[in-house]
């Protein structure tokens, strides 16, 4: 099968950022999946030639030796609805869209039509797509890379560990903690200890006694969450945005708790997982048997202190995790699950 991807190369179009999530997870996925051969076409370019040079190469990729599929992650506006309507004439073409929590309404939706097939991972999504006569909509989810997230055979030498950006609403759960006498280990953009690595995250996931995934959604009334209202972004810039209906519907999306991709590597790593509750989490993986999430931050200091002193179940509750993630949630079998769905 001939696949021609297209995403993000690096994080926020910044190298000095690092690779991006879709190409560590997407990209490199689908090199890995048996049977595919897959052609980068990275929207990074996009900072040399222009969106219009980039979209005419990426027709003539096409035109020239066509795919059995253009797999496109999605990010802002780098592709042209016209050459996805003529790409849509040549190939299959599917979409995968994150934060549909958010961004349906002004973003998605208006892109959705011209791809043969879309991904969602928000569990109401297919519905909304539908009041908008959108129906070629396959609902998906994170995973884990296994290439990238495993175990490693090494002391758990951290009591309770966070690794993620730091933003306001998780400071403040941090620093709840610590109040309460729970040490915890921070690695991110923006915490003190600073950002990690690949080979840094995996170790301290695996060296951890407790990772914790804190899901909080962001603040209606921040600066930031209130300039979504006027302003977006486009590619590499933030540009002005006069859609005021829809942005604001998309500002109340804000406050969903979406699952993000952060469990299912930790437990790829066989860690022990306290998690914040998110849309539909309890689909993927059992309460207390697999995962345990909390409610709040008084819930959650609970949670910690029962579990930094009960090894045996913690344990029996991480290797469970593990072994249900390598048996339902890595993306082979998210793209199996996909292509069949589109009869590949």
């Amino acid at each position: 099968m001939k696949i021609l991807y297209t995403g993000l190369q690096y994080n926020y179009y910044n190298p000095n950022q690092g690779l991006s999530f879709e190409h560590n997870n997407f990209y490199l996925g689908l090199l890995n999946y048996p049977g595919a051969e897959v052609k980068y076409f990275p929207y990074d370019r996009i900072l040399e030639v222009g969106k219009k040079r980039w979209n005419q190469e990426l027709l003539e990729t096409v035109k020239k030796n066509p795919p059995d599929l253009l797999f496109c992650f999605m990010f802002t506006d780098e592709l042209a609805i016209r050459t996805l309507e003529q790409i849509k004439q040549l190939t299959t073409s599917l979409a995968w869209f994150a934060d549909d929590h958010w961004r349906i309404y002004n973003y998605s939706r208006f892109y959705a039509p011209h791809f043969t097939w879309s991904v969602t991972t928000w569990s109401r999504a297919p519905a909304i797509y539908g009041q908008y006569k959108i129906k070629n909509i396959i609902r998906s989810q994170w995973a884990c890379n296994t290439k990238l997230w495993k175990s490693l055979p090494v002391r758990k030498e951290i009591g309770v560990s966070f690794v993620g950006q730091r933003t306001e609403e998780r400071a403040s759960v941090i620093t709840q903690l610590r109040e309460a006498g729970i040490n915890v280990y921070t690695r991110g953009w923006g915490w003190p200890e600073g950002r990690a690595s690949q080979e840094d995250m995996v170790r301290i996931f695996s060296s951890s006694k407790i990772n914790l995934n804190i899901n909080s959604t962001s603040k209606s009334f921040s600066l930031k969450s209130l300039g979504r209202l006027f302003l977006k972004r486009s590619g590499a810039r933030i540009t002005p945005s006069f859609d005021f209906i829809n942005n604001f519907r998309s500002w109340r999306g804000l406050s969903v708790p979406q699952i993000k991709a952060r469990p299912f590597e930790l437990a790829g790593c066989r860690a022990f997982i306290i998690s914040g509750i998110a849309d539909d989490m309890s689909r993927y993986y059992r309460e207390n048997e697999e995962m345990v999430f909390y409610k709040n931050a008084d819930d959650l200091v609970d949670k910690l202190k029962y579990y930094l002193e009960h090894d045996k179940e913690r344990e029996q509750i991480a290797q469970a995790a593990y072994e249900r993630t390598l048996r339902e949630h890595t993306y082979e079998k998210r793209f199996e699950d996909i292509f069949r769905k589109i009869s590949f």
